[in-house]
């Protein structure tokens, strides 16, 4: 019997050590990971002439206007990762009306997102509600599922193009893109006024932004609304964030000459 027993107990530990091991792998992506993925998947989207980016070389009214908005909100003191990440805006010249977001702090906006949007505060709110979500590593935790953690880590550190053009692929960022989960979507929703609390813009922002989106013209930008699972459940509980906050839910007239530059500025 005490053969037996020991033997069960010498089992147990071996097993349970492997199962401590197996969990330490799946927990090992870093936020450094994340950069790292995010930084090759860019490089992969700038080699890719199908996207049309926007080169800064050039276009420094429009990069600066745009790098100010997103600068604005990545320096709040909300965001948990503003020295980790690689916060960068791209702008690609696409009619479509679409943004999205890589991990590690990698924001892509198309012209026809920005000409469809009627003042800073709008375009605001989307950056905040984006980078929200990097912040948050949502996009991150859905390639997860497909990827797997470990899978994920490889691509990235290895730099594989073929993978990281079958990410791409998979996101089908101009098509309909990643969805995230309701939980994921009230929780950047959430963070988004935190990020704009005490910006120049109504901390509000992206329920102003939400709201264009569902009301104007909605099929214009269906695949963002999609993908995003807008509807008009979110305002009320950012409304009450922001009361919550006693943030400022000003919309900024004032800035309307700058956004409108900035659109004017676009090739």
């Amino acid at each position: 019997m005490k053969v037996g027993y020991y033997t069960i107990l010498i089992l147990f530990v071996f097993v349970s050590l492997l199962g401590c091991k197996k969990t330490e792998e799946l927990i090992d992506f870093t936020e450094e990971d994340e950069v790292l993925l995010g930084e090759k998947l860019s490089e992969a989207i700038l080699e890719d002439e199908s996207f049309g980016v926007i080169p800064s070389e050039g276009n420094s009214i429009a990069y600066g206007y745009a790098n100010s908005r997103l600068n604005e909100i990545t320096s709040s003191s909300a965001i948990s990762k503003s020295e980790e990440f690689n916060w960068t805006i791209t702008l690609f010249d696409d009619e479509t009306r679409q943004a999205f977001a890589l991990p590690g702090g990698y924001i892509y906006v198309s012209t026809g997102m920005i000409f469809y949007l009627a003042n800073e505060d709008q375009f605001s709110g989307l950056l905040a509600h984006l980078v929200a979500h990097v912040d948050q590593s949502h996009i991150t935790e859905r390639l997860f599922f497909k990827y797997g953690v470990n899978g994920l880590k490889s691509i990235a550190t290895s730099g594989d193009a073929e993978k990281l053009n079958q990410i791409i692929a998979d996101l089908d960022l101009r098509g309909t893109y990643i969805e995230f989960s309701r939980a994921n979507e009230l929780a950047a929703d959430t963070l988004s006024v935190s990020l704009l609390a005490g910006s120049d813009q109504a901390c509000s922002a992206w329920g102003v932004c939400m709201d264009r989106a569902l009301n104007v013209q909605p099929e214009l930008i269906s695949v963002f609304n999609g993908a995003h699972r807008l509807d008009t459940n979110r305002l009320e509980p950012i409304d009450e964030v922001a009361g919550s906050l006693g943030c400022d839910t000003t919309i900024d007239d004032e800035s309307d000459n700058r956004f409108i530059s900035f659109r004017n500025s676009l090739p």
